[in-house]
């Protein structure tokens, strides 16, 4: 689970969602996928930016080290 700031346009802090699982676009809406399940959804034409955690992902750089540690 991970946490991230969303900047809105016509905002001076950025609200925090916690506990997220996935955050994606779809139809014009940013999306964010909390643990529960629970989807909440932002129009993106007042979305200034979004701020999180990155992790591996497959093709990133650090999940083929991470693969490599693991095959020794």
């Amino acid at each position: 689970m991970a946490t991230i700031e969303i900047i809105f346009h016509t905002s001076s802090a950025p609200k925090r969602c916690s506990d997220v699982d996935a955050v994606y676009t779809k139809a014009g809406q940013l999306c964010v996928q909390h643990e529960d399940g629970m989807i909440v959804k932002y129009p993106l034409s007042s979305v200034f930016s979004v701020a999180g955690p990155h992790g591996p992902h497959w093709g990133s750089t650090r999940a083929a080290q991470a693969e490599e540690k693991e095959d020794g």
